[in-house]
């Protein structure tokens, strides 16, 4: 009967423990965070480790179907996506190529 009611306990411990954890967590990005975020990652590797003309860039990073306004700035070297509302922003590094921001 005992070790029931250890197990009983070690279970609603783990129970609280996964609902604290849970929250803690990062949320998932939505579509729209995620093809912005793809789109300034693919249009800043294409300006600054491939080093083509921002034209072509532009163009690069445009996903069919989600016209995504393509800013390049070549001295801070980054590259902001908008679609709608959502924008995100990826920069160049010597050391580590395009990288995409964090999500708020």
């Amino acid at each position: 009967m005992k070790s029931w009611k250890k197990l009983s306990l070690a279970l609603l411990a783990l129970t609280g423990l996964l609902a604290v954890a849970a929250k803690g967590r990062a949320r998932a990005p939505d579509q729209f965070e995620v093809l912005t975020g793809f789109a300034s990652k693919e249009a800043c590797s294409c300006a600054f480790v491939v080093e083509q003309s921002d034209a072509y860039c532009t163009e690069f990073g445009q996903i069919d179907g989600y016209p995504t306004k393509i800013e390049i700035d070549r001295e801070k070297k980054t590259v902001k996506a908008t679609f709608n509302i959502v924008s995100r922003t990826a920069h160049f590094s010597e050391e580590k190529g395009c990288v995409t921001d964090e999500l708020p």
